[in-house]
């Protein structure tokens, strides 16, 4: 009969393979898993900023187009409720002052432009609509 001894540890490790990971690859291994689900939530707070400024983009518009309906209908909008309580209107008329070209008919050239912008939204670009209305004085 041959009587082996028994392999040390260190052996078995070289004869059977690897037997584990060491406390270093286990402490390199959730570093660079955390910097991964670090870069995941920072990529997700800066996505949910931007989404929210797109909504917020998106109400202004909705908002300017209210607003220059009711203007052109000789109508007035005082909404204070809260998703447009923050916003800030900006109305301009051009208005006939010999400035704008006029035909000989009478008829001229009116500009209308509404700006809305909302200062609690930082780095929201404000939204302007304008239109243009031919007018004819008797």
């Amino acid at each position: 009969m041959v009587r082996r001894n028994k392999p040390s540890l260190s052996e078995m490790g070289k004869q059977g393979g690897d037997r584990g990971m060491t406390l270093l690859e286990v402490v390199v291994a959730m570093a660079i898993f955390l910097i991964g689900i670090g870069f995941i939530m920072q990529s997700n707070a800066v996505s949910y900023r931007y989404r929210h400024m797109q909504e917020v983009r998106q109400q202004m518009i909705f908002y300017a187009a209210g607003q220059m309906e009711a203007l052109l209908e000789h109508q007035t909008v005082s909404e204070s409720t809260p998703p447009f309580k923050s916003f800030v209107v900006e109305h301009v008329d051009t208005p006939d002052d010999g400035t704008l070209s006029k035909d000989p008919s009478g008829a001229y050239l009116q500009q209308i432009q509404i700006t809305v912008s909302d200062p609690d939204v930082p780095g929201l670009a404000p939204v302007s609509l304008n239109t243009y209305r031919v007018w004819v004085n008797p």
